[in-house]
């Protein structure tokens, strides 16, 4: 069990066994539970009104220090002690432990907890500022200066969420000052993709690397995002059945932690991705990466992206994104198969982002439908103006 050591006070001292010391230092001391006094030297101890030198403190940052050591030795913490430290510990326990986020979004939420942390607060830095110091104009100014910087909305919405399990949503919570960032969505006409000819003349050009010729193919007529390519499993590749399930996903930063959404999905697996998967597949064991790296690892994805832009440009097409290929994917099943299939084909948590791709969708009968309601019924006489 954990010592509950939470009270204790700075002093300064002068002197070591009766003799001066040659610089003062800043002594935290504090009681044990069990009645006995300790102490603990914080650092060197700054005494003049400027700016302290390298290996210097100042009381202020003394006490900081002081209040972390306290803390980080204490069962619990009362709410007016915290500091935003403290809280941003809590909080990414908390979405480890309990809400059992992915390694990925946990790397996120770290650094920006770092990045709020680092920022200048009078001697302090935010790390070892209390929280109820904080007002809505702190919040405020941060979030000015990532939409300056342009972030987008994914970056600001991570940021509000950090700091909302920081400070919390109660009702006079500076949190409350940043509002939700409405993600802009990419526009229907706006999709960017590859046409069947254009894939063709794309895999035409990365003929002499087979591996990447069953990577495009996979990512046009199945639709995987980047991270599901590199986690995909021989296990995975049903040839018996003739479907790819995609139930894992592997980033550098979170290594494997299931796909996106954790929701594993099946995809019909068409003639070409059967034919350039086999030979990555046949005779190796089911937890073997269909693409793997020389050492046996996952493919390296700034490699596998930087080989896509030079057979695009060998091809002679415009040079999109990795992840434009999987729209190529979404315009293509919207011609065969109805939007809810499409939804769950691609993993699709809301129906509102598979509806991108309904202008893809051809219906050759829609337009001599709509004349028909337009064609005057026969053997009705005309309605004539009264005067």
């Amino acid at each position: 069990m954990q010592a509950k050591y939470l009270h204790g006070s700075v002093t300064l001292s002068t002197e070591y066994k009766g003799k001066p010391r040659k610089h003062p230092v800043w002594v935290l001391r504090y009681r044990l539970p069990s009645g006995k006094d300790s102490h603990k030297t914080l650092g060197k101890a700054w005494l003049k009104a400027s700016r302290p030198q390298t290996g210097f403190m100042t009381k202020a940052q003394a006490e900081a220090t002081a209040q972390r050591f306290l803390d980080d030795h204490a069962d619990s913490v009362p709410e007016d002690r915290k500091t935003l430290g403290r809280a941003l510990t809590d909080f990414l326990a908390f979405c480890e432990h309990e809400r059992g986020l992915r390694a990925s979004t946990l790397h996120d939420y770290r650094r920006i907890g770092e990045r709020l942390s680092e920022r200048r607060w009078r001697s302090l830095t935010w790390r070892d500022r209390p929280l109820d110091t904080f007002t809505e104009e702190d919040i405020i100014t941060v979030r000015s200066e990532l939409v300056t910087a342009r972030r987008n909305a994914n970056t600001l919405n991570h940021y509000r969420r950090v700091i909302r399990g920081v400070f919390g949503t109660g009702a006079h919570s500076p949190a409350l000052a940043w509002d939700w960032t409405a993600a802009k969505p990419e526009s229907e006409g706006q999709l960017r993709f590859y046409d069947p000819a254009q894939v063709a003349a794309l895999k035409q050009a990365a003929a002499h690397c087979p591996m990447d010729v069953a990577i495009y193919t996979l990512a046009a007529e199945a639709g995987p995002r980047l991270s599901e390519i590199r986690g995909l499993k021989v296990r995975n590749v049903d040839f018996e059945n003739g479907v790819v399930r995609f139930e894992d996903g592997f980033t550098t930063r979170g290594g494997h932690a299931g796909n996106k959404g954790r929701r594993v999905r099946s995809v019909p697996m068409s003639d070409n991705a059967r034919s350039t998967l086999w030979p990555l597949c046949k005779g190796r064991s089911g937890d073997a990466l269909v693409f793997d790296a020389e050492d046996g690892g996952p493919i390296c994805g700034s490699n596998l992206y930087r080989r896509f832009r030079n057979a695009a440009k060998r091809a002679g097409l415009p040079i999109l994104r990795f992840h434009d290929l999987r729209h190529s994917f979404g315009t293509q099943a919207i011609r065969a198969f109805n939007i809810y299939e499409v939804q769950r084909m691609m993993g699709h948590r809301h129906i509102t982002t598979t509806e991108r791709y309904l202008h893809y969708a051809p219906n050759p009968d829609a337009a001599a439908k709509l004349s028909g309601l337009w064609e005057a019924p026969e053997n009705v006489a005309s309605i004539r103006r009264v005067a």
